[in-house]
């Protein structure tokens, strides 16, 4: 009988409800999870290695640069170059009735600038081939002797291109003579080669060598990985490293099982496993005039599923935790289950027959009770609201009675304006009528609300009716208008009233001294990427550069501090350019102490307006 009950089917239920969904959550979050992380670590480390690439190419950019300047001042006595020149033939100077001065100033002076141009040079070494002299600058000591024993390194590709040797222990390219406080051998560099030309020709004049340390290269490899977890190398085409963290790699040839990396492929990434390594090999072209070759950088799914296996246990523990929850819920609801749903029962039928002010109260805390009480809430809550729709309804017809009330003052305030005018006339009063008509019609256009976008004529009209009543007031001697639009922008599509706010901003804060001889030009244009572009300006004082810069800023900012009153103006007529055309509108402030301009620009128009008003 027990397994038949109401008590046992609904434990086995819950428990059931419990277990299969979670395990099933705690399986695919798992898998889930490893499989997100992979792709966003992929994506990211995609992007770092993109970014050290670029970061690589623009050092070796500026070491190129640097060693370029051996070519500097061709044909000039005294030169870097000349003095390399002259090494082979004296005759390749200008001639003087003096002797060939020595060249041992030239060349350590000039090398030292080229050490003293980047802190990561460790070593200058400048072979002159037709002498074959070494020029050896080392922490700064200088040293000229003839050298019969060394020979210039090759460029691996066969070419006498400039080239980068991968790291190597450092050396004094058989230079006999010694370097106080020095010992080679101890210090990992890598070593631009760079041959000298006889320019135009292809003969090679000097070879010039410069050791870097590799302090740059581990800044920039730094910013690519996580010294602690990840793993990091950078190899030219051959396999050589470049730089790679750890000790004991230099000098030493790239040969991991996973290093036979695609060659047609800038960059990407694949999966590897064997007995060193298990994870994601990502890695990214570098192809310079000096150095080609790859950034490779490993990640272990050790690292990588961390997070992975973290959150599957802490979901593991909730599953187990929620399954315990639903046992001891499902007996102890089952106890209590069935007198409280007859009473809900009960009161369902009350409500069922129209009683809606029925109440019942809760026999119990659980969740029985809690139900008891959201249905008591919400038969109570049904009550209300058919009340509420009443009392709405009620409150819609006031309003709607009120909005055609508000319509009608607009118009009975415009006709009488209009008979005004027409009295005038018959009273020949044109000046008057002119007044009258102008002010009719800015307020006709500021009530006229079914539609916010009009033309740009209708808003210049706009502006040239306030300017007409500005006149009256302070003397059309004293207050000229220019207003210069191009034909074929009179009917692009602009919000309403963009333009008469900032000319009223001009009359309250650009003339503190009165309305004298004032000039508000208005010119639009399409500029070569057919933007609109509205310039307003004035002849006023101008405004400092502190201020400027602030209503700048106010413009960029979401709120605004309600006492600047300009810059409210402003930021209102942006907000609604933005709102209405486009995020890519813009409003530029420009000033001086000849006035200030306003330039609206305007990214997307159209030629003809939605719906004319009426």
């Amino acid at each position: 009988m027990f397994k038949h009950s109401i008590r046992s089917r609904l434990i086995a239920l819950v428990l059931l409800a419990a277990v299969i969904p979670a395990s099933v959550s705690v399986i695919f979050s798992y898998y889930f999870t490893r499989e997100s992380v992979t792709r966003q670590s992929i994506a990211q480390n995609g992007k770092l290695l993109s970014l050290g690439a670029a970061d690589l190419g623009n050092y070796f950019e500026g070491i190129d640069q640097r060693a370029s300047s051996v070519y500097s001042g061709i044909n000039v006595a005294g030169s870097f170059y000349t003095a390399i020149l002259t090494a082979k033939n004296a005759s390749g100077v200008p001639v003087s009735d003096t002797a060939l001065p020595d060249n041992r100033h030239i060349m350590s002076s000039q090398l030292y600038n080229l050490y003293t141009a980047d802190r990561s040079i460790f070593q200058i070494h400048l072979f002159i081939r037709s002498i074959r002299q070494s020029n050896t600058l080392l922490a700064g000591q200088f040293r000229q002797e003839t050298n019969l024993t060394y020979r210039p390194q090759d460029n691996p590709d066969g070419t006498n291109r400039p080239f980068v040797e991968p790291a190597h222990p450092d050396h004094q390219y058989g230079v006999k003579s010694g370097f106080s406080n020095y010992r080679p051998g101890i210090t990992p560099v890598f070593t631009l080669h760079y041959p000298v030309y006889k320019t135009p020709s292809d003969e090679i004049l000097a070879d010039l060598s410069i050791d870097f340390k590799l302090s740059e290269l581990e800044n920039i490899s730094a910013a690519m990985y996580n010294a602690g977890t990840e793993r990091l190398y950078i190899a030219d085409e051959r396999g050589q490293l470049l730089y790679a963290q750890g000790d004991g790699w230099v000098g030493q040839p790239l040969s991991e099982g996973w290093s036979g990396l695609p060659e047609d492929k800038e960059s990407g990434h694949f999966s590897w496993r064997d007995g060193n390594f298990q994870g994601i090999v990502l890695y990214q072209h570098v192809d310079t005039r000096l150095f080609q070759g790859y950034i490779v950088k490993l990640v272990s799914y050790d690292e990588l599923y961390t997070d992975a296996r973290t959150i599957t246990g802490i979901n593991t523990g909730i599953g187990v935790l929620l399954v315990a929850v639903a046992g001891i819920a499902g007996v102890l609801i089952s106890i209590s289950f069935t007198r409280p749903i007859k009473k809900l029962i009960a009161y369902t039928q009350r409500v069922q027959i129209g009683q809606l002010g029925a109440h019942i109260e809760p026999v119990s805390e659980d969740e029985f009770g809690l139900l008891t009480r959201k249905i008591t809430d919400m038969t109570r809550t049904i009550n209300d609201l058919i009340l509420n729709e009443y009392r709405l309804e009620i409150a819609n017809k006031t309003n709607e009675l009120k909005a055609l009330q508000a319509q009608v003052n607009p118009h009975f305030l415009y006709n009488a304006l209009q008979s005004i005018a027409s009295l005038s006339l018959r009273l020949g009063a044109p000046k008057i009528y002119d007044l009258i008509y102008s002010l009719g019609s800015m307020m006709r256009y500021s009530m006229t609300t079914n539609n916010p976008l009009v033309t740009l004529a209708q808003e210049a009209e706009h502006v040239e009716n306030y300017l007409i009543l500005q006149q009256e007031r302070f003397g059309a001697e004293n207050l000229s208008l220019t207003l210069d639009l191009e034909e074929r922008i009179r009917s692009m599509i602009v919000p309403k009233m963009i333009l008469q706010p900032i000319v009223e901003n001009m009359f309250k804060h650009a003339f503190p001294d009165g309305v004298q001889d004032v000039r508000i030009e208005i010119r639009g244009r399409l500029d070569e990427e057919r933007r609109l572009l509205i310039t307003l300006q004035d002849n006023g004082r101008g405004m400092p550069a502190e201020r400027l810069e602030e209503l700048r800023q106010c413009l960029d900012e979401e709120a605004l501090d309600g006492s600047d009153e300009e810059g409210i103006g402003l930021r209102n007529v942006l907000a609604r350019l933005r709102l209405q055309l486009g995020a890519g509108c813009g409003l530029l402030l420009e000033s001086s102490g000849a006035g200030t301009r306003v330039t609206l620009v305007i990214p997307r128009s159209l030629e003809e307006p939605k719906e004319e008003e009426q």
